[in-house]
Parts: structure tokens; sequence; C-alpha cells
């Protein structure tokens, strides 16, 4: 009988980033190294187990239970080193004493990146608002960065945008959400110094290989029974930005591919994890023949 193959065990490391220390995992070998980046509030654990956190997964899918899903972390090592982190505030990382900045948070990333020794260009894999974080290191240090991942990203400009398609109200509701993150959640994050970055340009990012991986549109769902008519039309209408911005995303470079993903929500890689590995992996052969 064969033996199913042992994973790669993964192997703790610190960082420190100002005061901060930023708790990070590697695992795996290869000829190039891939950065995982988690949305707002994750822990980096989700890139390799549930962790006793099923029940909360599963909220988060389109379609669940989990049902033994890959997860990436793993099945990128046999092919790659993979570098997961958690920011302040998250897991076993320094609590934040104040509302963050992008700077904070691409200092933060420099100093993971050093504590790890990665000399060479890396591959930057960043869902939601670990999506724009690992765009704008790409923008500020592009001859670092080797490739980027972008798994239903938030935009630079999104504040912006949705607020074109807002009332009143939800635009002070949207003002106050962003000013309840910065005081009370564990990130502190600053969205206004995040989100509201101004316009990208096209073709700015040159030829680097960028895949941007977006969830399904909501245009041609049927509404949930328990969503009245009037809250589903406004979801309708900024999910249409959302799927603007994604497309505006995979302008950037050249060399992009947008990879849309039928029954998948906004956790991209937790509802269609295989095609998301599969990128990620077409892009690493792209970058090493």
């Amino acid at each position: 009988m064969d033996e199913t193959p042992e994973l790669p065990v993964p192997r703790a490391f610190t960082a420190q980033s100002g005061p901060r220390l930023i708790h990070g995992t590697s695992v795996g070998q290869g000829p190039k190294t891939v950065v995982l980046l988690t949305g707002l509030g994750a822990p980096a654990r989700w890139w390799h187990e549930l962790g006793g956190d099923e029940s909360d997964v599963n909220g988060l899918l389109q379609n669940p239970p989990w049902q033994d899903r890959p997860f990436l972390a793993p099945s990128l090592a046999p092919f790659a080193r993979v570098i997961s982190y958690d920011r302040a505030g998250i897991g076993e990382s320094s609590l934040p004493n104040n509302p963050r900045s992008l700077d904070d948070f691409l200092s933060e990333l420099e100093a993971l990146l050093a504590a790890a020794e990665v000399a060479s260009p890396v591959v930057l894999a960043g869902h939601s608002l670990g999506g724009v974080i690992a765009l704008a290191y790409a923008r500020r240090f592009p001859a670092r960065v080797a490739g980027l991942v972008l798994l239903d990203s938030s935009h630079p400009d999104q504040v912006a945008r949705f607020a074109t398609v807002a009332d009143a109200e939800r635009l002070t509701v949207d003002a106050e959400d962003r000013r309840l993150m910065s005081e009370e959640h564990p990130e502190r994050p600053d969205l206004d110094s995040l989100l509201v970055q101004g316009p990208l340009g096209v073709g700015e990012l040159g030829e680097l290989p960028v895949i941007v991986v977006s969830r399904e549109s909501l245009a041609d769902r049927a509404r949930p029974a328990d969503v009245l008519m009037e809250d589903w039309r406004s979801t309708q209408v900024r999910d249409s930005v959302w799927q603007q911005l994604q497309a505006e995303l995979a302008t950037l470079s050249t060399r992009a591919r947008h990879l849309p993903l039928s029954g998948s929500g906004h956790y991209v890689h937790f509802d269609r994890p295989q095609e998301t590995i599969g990128a990620i992996l077409t892009l690493l052969k792209q970058l090493t023949g």
C-alpha cells in the first residue's frame, strides 16, 4: 500500500516592525517565494488549516460546508517557498496602539521579508485588504516583486468609487464604519489611507505577471428569500462597482489575466481553491520556465 506523502513542516519565525512583533510562517521550498496576505482580520493559519474555526469559515463560504477543500499554503509548498503572517493585532502578533496607515502595513511586510531572509523578488498573493497591501508594495518597490495575485482584492480607489452610487445616508454609514475600524478593529486600519489612494494607471505595472481572481457577479443571481428587494438592488449596484474595480485591476499590466470564478463569494480561495491554486501555479511556471 502506498503511503501518503508527508506534508512539509511549517517553520515559525518573528519579525520586528517598529515596536511590534509580527509572527510569520515559512513552509516548502522552490526557486520562487510566494507571500500570502490575508484579508482584514483573517488569521494566517487559514492559509494552512481551519484551526478549529470551521464554523467561522463555513459562514464565509458561498457553498458551505468546507468538505475537505485544499488549503493554499500546503498545496503550493511542493513548488515554492510559501510565507504567511499575522499582521499586527491578529493572532500572536503585537497589538497596534494607533490607527495604521498604508506605510505602516508596507513597513510590516518589509520587516517580514527581511526576517525571512528573502533576497530574490517574490510573488505576492493578497486577499481583500491584503490585495491592496500587495499591490501598493508592487507599485512602490517594483524590483522586489516577481508576480502579483489579487484574490477578490479591495481597490485603492474603492471609497470614492462606491460613493458614486451611494445616497447621503449610506455615505454617512460608510464613513462611520471606517472611523470605527480605525479605533476598534484589532488591526486598526486607517481605511482612508488604504482605500483613497486615487485611480490606477492602465499598464502602470508594465509587464509584471498579474492574476486577478474575482468572485461571481450578483447581476444574474436570484434574490435570497430573506433579503428585501430594495436591499438586494442596493447590494447588486455596489457589486457592479466591485466587478468594475476587479476588471480595472486586470488592466494594470500587459501580462495581466482576469479569472472570474462562478459559484464563489468574496473568499474565492475558500469557495474555489483548486482554481485559485492552479492560477498561482501557472504564474509560477511562467516565472521559472
